[in-house]
């Protein structure tokens, strides 16, 4: 491995109270955005990703707010949110900046507050965070949701937080208004992860919070070698999720009735997604050390926990693990949604594989990714098909939570060094996955401490583009410049005319000589939202091609549209199809 360059970021000063800790990067991205790959028998590694952060006009660097005294919070905040904030049909970006303790000002050491970026549709970004209304937000912000709560065809967000969660509704214009008392979205605690969607089939988003642990500051914790370190999350007592019913102009707390309170669990990721097939959304929670829990609604308000029963509550060895980062995809093009998820270092990745019925086996091993994915701790997790050739894969933000060993050949002073990893890339083959790193050095080569992935189509030409978040280090933009090996279609289903895109539509993309399926979503991965859109690669083709789309609402309506021609984005207005 080369040697390592030291690069400093705002906010690598005084955490952990030592100062002058670098930003480790080896053999990642030039300043130029280029890269440098291993050198094959034809020469250098074509490289799939470039990083573009210097052109793009982002400029962000997180800062944990560490000053020695080992928070758990320190190692798990830097989510992010990629949305179209404007209806302009293109992505733009919204960044949460770490901070203090809860009930300050959340400025991290760089003294930056969070940030927003508008996109000019061709992957160029202008800072508009001043005035936006985030300046006022407190509390340790962990993670964002994004959806139209309240139906006015504007994206809002929602902030979890360690403190106090806060909801700020999109006003246009670049400007947004904190309603979190106004609608009852002041929820307590420590949030992680949490997502929209239509969970009562209403017609409006619904919120599903992910909450962790009671946060004991004054436990200290330290490895086998007696050097202090983070605590386990076995340190605090769990706490029950929030389940909060949109009202129309408010949330009422569902949490007791939908049978919550009384499971309290440490969750990280959480997805939403019919998993059992019997047309409603169920809710899949990636709990840290704890078993994973599938809600499923009973038709009478409450929900019970089937992910014992339908095999992914625990691994093919009966235990529970380190769940972080979650997504849940066709992931082998059988018509079923399977689902993967992220975990600590000496634990394996774990895939869990759809059998039909709602019925699920651990089938990690047999996809590869069982060696491969054991050295590393992963966090944020996206699932997208790289090359538009059909498959999807897997890019993957790691780093770690426990004290270790700087990583070979690089020679960094400080506690961040020694939590820094690489990222990872697997990408799919049919029912295989196979670790790319060469590949995709822009990803896989910076050594720093990453959490979140953000996926989106940046720059309008139709391959999915990055942005990787990290903790303590700086947000990078990756532009996708893999070889295609086909075309590529976007479905952007919408409820109605000026509406936002819908959340939760099953859509199926039908060809001649295949079958993909997707769901419309904006939350997955880690404490993040991407673009909500059903992207999918067409593979084989060379000139636009014709394919037919079927939705499914979330209340079960269906519908078909054929002829849909590829290489375009496509809204698709409820009703407007061929009922089936």
């Amino acid at each position: 491995m080369k040697a390592c360059d030291r690069r400093c970021t705002a906010g690598l000063v005084a955490s952990f109270g030592l100062a002058g800790l670098g930003l480790l990067s080896c053999g990642g991205s030039e300043p130029d955005g280029g890269s440098r790959g291993p050198e094959a028998a034809n020469g250098p590694a074509p490289q799939l990703f470039t990083d573009v952060t210097p052109s793009s006009g982002v400029r962000f660097s997180h800062g944990s707010g560490a000053v020695g005294d080992w928070t758990l919070t320190e190692i798990m905040g830097g989510g992010g949110a990629l949305f179209d904030m404007d209806g302009d049909g293109d992505l733009d970006l919204f960044l949460l900046q770490g901070g203090a303790d809860p009930g300050s000002p959340t400025t991290a050491q760089a003294g930056e507050g969070h940030a927003l970026f508008r996109n000019d549709g061709q992957g160029s970004f202008t800072d508009v965070s001043e005035g936006a209304g985030f300046e006022s937000l407190t509390g340790y912000a962990m993670g964002a949701a994004a959806g139209d709560v309240d139906g006015d065809g504007s994206v809002d967000l929602y902030i979890s937080q360690q403190g106090t969660d806060a909801l700020f509704l999109n006003e246009g214009g670049g400007r947004f208004k904190d309603a979190t008392s106004e609608w009852g979205a002041g929820v307590e605690g420590w949030s992680t992860s949490a997502a929209f969607g239509d969970l009562d089939a209403d017609g409006d988003l619904d919120l599903y919070v992910a909450r962790y642990i009671e946060l004991e500051s004054k436990i200290i914790c330290n490895d086998a070698a007696g050097r202090r370190t983070y605590c386990p999350p076995g340190s605090g007592a769990p706490v029950h999720d929030v389940l909060l019913i949109n009202e129309g102009a408010s949330f009422r707390d569902a949490s007791a009735d939908a049978g919550l309170v009384g499971v309290p669990a440490p969750g990280l990721g959480v997805v939403l997604e019919d998993l059992t097939g019997d047309g409603r959304l169920d809710v899949y929670v990636a709990n840290d050390g704890q078993a994973n829990q599938l809600w499923v609604p009973d038709g009478e308000g409450g929900w019970r926990d089937e992910g014992a029963t339908r095999g992914i509550a625990l691994n093919q060895n009966g235990f529970a693990e380190a769940s972080m980062g979650v997504v849940v995809e066709d992931l082998d093009q059988d018509g079923l949604s399977d689902l993967f998820m992220t975990h600590l270092q000496e634990e394996t990745h774990t895939l869990y594989r759809a059998r039909g019925a709602g019925a699920f086996s651990d089938r990690t091993g047999q996809a590869g990714l069982g060696v491969m994915t054991r050295p590393n701790t992963g966090f944020g997790v996206a699932a997208f098909d790289v090359e538009l050739d059909g498959d999807l894969d897997l890019a993957i933000a790691n780093g770690r939570v426990r004290i270790g060993p700087v990583p070979e050949g690089c020679e960094l002073e400080g506690a961040w060094a020694q939590l820094a990893e690489a990222n990872s890339l697997l990408i799919a083959d049919s029912a295989r996955f196979t670790d790319e790193k060469g590949r995709a050095l822009a990803l896989t080569g910076p050594l720093l401490v990453d959490r979140c992935v953000l996926q989106g189509d940046l720059d309008g030409d139709g391959d999915v583009d990055l942005v990787v978040t990290g903790n303590e280090n700086a947000a990078r933009v990756l532009r996708n410049d893999a070889p295609r090996q086909g075309d590529w279609v976007t479905i952007d289903p919408r409820a109605r005319e000026g509406g936002a895109t819908s959340i939760g539509v099953q859509v199926k993309l039908t060809a001649p000589d295949f079958e993909l399926t997707r769901t419309t979503r904006a939350s997955d991965g880690y404490q993040s939202s991407r673009d909500p859109r059903a992207h999918f690669g067409v593979p084989g083709s060379e000139a636009a091609a014709e394919v037919d789309v079927e939705l499914r609402w979330p209340d079960g309506l269906r519908e078909r549209f054929p002829g849909l021609t590829s290489g375009r984005v496509h809204p698709l207005l409820r009703g407007s199809g061929e009922a089936l």
